[in-house]
């Protein structure tokens, strides 16, 4: 029993002196990582979050022109050659565009002479309309005047026959004619009841044809005037032809690529020119664990490969809504526009790099942000102490970037941790 009490005892001092032994070593594999880690003093000063991402200086603008129509190069840029606004980019030779201009010219002025005609012919067939109309009415009363007077006749005639025959002392000859009288007063009045008809109808034949002729000559004008708008369309038409024989610059600009060359034979379909305008930006694609923090108007700091130490700013002015996908990678295309003051010379297609500030604080206290690790959801710093001890603290981050990370609460200016943690 008391051997057994011994073993145990034995056993007991053996396992007490292993733990002493263990902590020994610990502590020194402690004091050996922190005498090996790099340390940090906490201190106060700004944490800049930054986008970064690089891509190429393109054009604003970019157009592409084709001929209207066919013809002789007389003038054209070639790639690489600059223009300014209003400046001719190429030039079809006009001299057969000339010859129609003035053939349409020509047939507008047929065209309206024409018009003219028909306006005069029209006045002309209004007045003998009106004539015609006043001469129907005067004939009318005459011929109702005759017909009255040879109808007064006639009564007369009869009247005197019939007195005539009532007298006793009246002779043969006295009755006869007095009854010759009266057939030649009725034969009077029936010609002149047809001259009647005879003057309506041919005052209605007149009016009529006056009407006709009227009528006649408004569709002669109508036609004239078809005829002018034809002419007109057809000199536009022309003059289109002439207009697009010349491609003229819309801005400030560069010559990007050229189908032609002067005195070659040029034709629509196919694309003449392409220019660009000299006002420049920088395309880049920006990943899209990144995308949700940019916004349009934020500053970018922009470096080019060319001259990398000249460095200037910029704005983000457009961002695309459509994602691109290559190999698994979804990024989305970011459009900066460069600050109009102290920029270098852009180039068209040079690569450039991009720091877009997504979000800052001014003077907070910060650490390097391989200093915090995570446990448990929590995040924590080794601190260092006087007697190289080393303490785990528990830390309230804020905003980072590659370099250092905001803390919020945990630490003190001045304390000092160690820049890697402790595995």
């Amino acid at each position: 029993m008391i051997k057994m009490i011994r073993k145990i005892i034995l056993i007991a001092a053996a396992i007490i002196i292993i733990i002493a032994m263990f902590n020994l070593l610990a502590c020194r594999a402690i004091g050996d990582d922190q005498e090996n880690s790099e340390t940090f003093e906490v201190t106060r000063g700004d944490v800049i979050q930054t986008v970064n991402t690089s891509g190429y200086i393109e054009s604003e603008t970019e157009n592409s022109y084709s001929l209207m129509t066919s013809g002789k190069v007389v003038y054209c840029l070639e790639k690489g050659d600059t223009f300014k606004n209003g400046d001719i980019l190429i030039e079809i030779d006009t001299g057969r565009l000339k010859l129609l201009v003035a053939q349409a010219e020509e047939n507008m002025s047929v065209a309206e002479n024409s018009l003219s005609l028909a306006k005069l012919n029209y006045q002309q067939a209004l007045d003998a309309n009106h004539i015609a109309l006043q001469l129907a009415e005067e004939n009318k009363k005459l011929s109702d005047l005759s017909v009255q007077n040879t109808l007064t006749a006639l009564e007369d005639a009869n009247e005197y026959l019939s007195l005539v025959e009532e007298e006793t002392l009246s002779t043969d000859a006295l009755i006869s004619q007095a009854s010759a009288g009266s057939h030649s007063a009725e034969g009077l009045y029936n010609q002149a009841i047809i001259n009647q008809s005879t003057t309506y109808w041919t005052n209605l034949s007149s009016a009529q044809s006056a009407a006709r002729q009227i009528e006649i000559t408004a569709k002669n004008i109508s036609q004239a005037e078809s005829q002018l708008e034809l002419s007109r369309i057809n000199l536009d038409l022309v003059n289109l032809d002439v207009d697009n024989s010349i491609i003229y610059a819309p801005y400030d600009g560069i010559v990007l690529s050229s189908a032609y060359s002067q005195g070659e034979y040029a034709g629509p379909g196919v694309p003449a020119i392409s220019v660009i305008s000299s006002a420049f930006i920088i395309k880049a694609e920006v990943n899209e664990t990144d995308i949700v923090n940019l916004k349009i108007g934020q500053n970018a700091l922009i470096r080019l490969d060319a001259y990398y130490e000249n460095a200037f700013g910029g704005k983000i002015t457009e961002i695309s809504l459509i994602s691109t996908n290559i190999g698994g990678v979804v990024s989305f295309e970011l459009t900066v526009k460069p600050d109009a003051a102290d920029i270098p010379t852009l180039l068209y297609g040079l690569s450039a790099s991009l720091d877009i500030v997504t979000s800052s604080v001014e003077d907070v206290l910060y650490v390097p942000v391989q200093s915090v690790f995570e446990e448990n959801g929590k995040s924590y710093v080794n601190v260092s102490g006087e007697d190289s001890s080393i303490k785990k603290s528990e830390v309230t981050t804020g905003i980072y970037n590659f370099d250092f990370i905001e803390i919020k609460s945990g630490l003190d200016e001045g304390d000092i941790i160690l820049i890697s943690p402790i595995q």
